[in-house]
């Protein structure tokens, strides 16, 4: 179960060629949504600017999270690509809910809609939208952050085609509010899809179990190596879509080779699961109890700090000193 992400150059390159398509179809269904009157298309032109906008996030994410981890960020940049693909989540909603307040408005207006106007350009921004998702549809797996770019241009692309529909039931019925219900279909399409991927990015802030690491293989694998009495805990943290940090406690039994077990835990996460940031804690199957038993002192946040102070200084004859003052 090795995870293996594509280069990031070919992401950034893969992302950046999306984004340029979004801003030819952007301006393109922009005239088109003058030229005709369809706020069907003026929707999927706002849509497509929204797509604009996170491909930039997205492209920005991407570019930080490639930093190395330091002494001040130990687990890196990742979690960028995830603040990135809320971001989206959160302007997706915003669009969603204007376009579904203008199409309520426009219901009951006079609109006057040109079909055929309508027809040729949602066609064209359909063509370049179909490229656009095409390019996305593979590298779409391997990153929330492109996950939520590439639903983006999605979307847009189901939403272009609704817009196809809705021109040609125009043209061939007259009915000019078919614009409108299409508009709040559309509304309501994007509302869903960016709803997912804010509820997925607030799940790895908040340090959510997840399901996609596979704890039971981890586990089947660790309890086969001589020496090992449990394993008491698997605390797994997702950064960003695959990639984990993942804490393991085992409890040995008395002539284990501790080093031996590290050395074999890191090898399996590393080279196995392809987790980059593994912490393994060893100890004695007779301490257990003793750590079940520890209480966990309230800190008083209201002062800004935990109630402990540890301070080092030298005395008169510039000897150094050690002490600890608890309140």
């Amino acid at each position: 179960m090795t995870n293996k992400r594509p280069k990031r150059k070919k992401l950034i390159f893969y992302l950046s060629l999306s984004g340029l398509l979004s801003i030819m179809i952007f301006f393109i269904e922009w005239v088109g949504s003058k030229e005709s009157g369809s706020l069907a298309l003026f929707a999927d032109a706002g849509h497509i600017f929204a797509d604009i906008f996170a491909h930039l996030i997205s492209l920005f994410a991407l570019l930080v999270a490639s930093k190395k981890p330091n002494a001040k960020y130990p687990f890196g940049f990742h979690r960028f690509e995830v603040i990135a693909a809320f971001l989206n989540g959160l302007l997706l909603i915003a669009i969603s809910v204007f376009i579904l307040y203008e199409s309520y408005m426009r219901y009951y207006g006079n609109a006057d809609v040109e079909a055929e106007t309508m027809l040729v350009y949602s066609l064209i921004g359909f063509g370049i939208n179909l490229i656009s998702a095409g390019l996305l549809v593979g590298v779409s797996k391997t990153s929330l952050n492109l996950k939520s770019a590439y639903l983006h241009v999605l979307s847009d692309l189901l939403g272009t085609l609704a817009v196809i529909f809705g021109a040609l039931l125009i043209r061939f019925t007259g009915i000019k509010q078919v614009d409108s219900i299409l508009s709040i279909l559309l509304g309501l399409f994007i509302l869903k899809t960016s709803y997912g991927i804010v509820k997925e990015s607030i799940q790895i802030l908040i340090e959510a179990d997840t399901s996609e690491f596979d704890k039971e293989h981890l586990l089947a694998h660790t309890k086969v190596l001589d020496g090992i009495h449990s394993v008491p805990k698997i605390t797994v943290r997702k950064l960003t879509s695959g990639v984990f940090s993942v804490e393991i406690q085992v409890a040995v039994k008395e002539n284990a080779n501790r080093d031996r077990i590290t050395f074999e835990i890191h090898k399996v996460l590393k080279e196995e699961f392809g987790v980059p940031f593994v912490s393994v804690e060893i100890i004695s199957a007779a301490i257990l109890q003793k750590l079940d038993s520890l209480t966990i002192r309230e800190s008083e946040r209201e002062f800004g700090h935990h109630g402990h102070e540890h301070g080092h200084a030298h005395d008169h004859k510039g000897k150094h000193s050690h002490h600890h003052a608890h309140h």
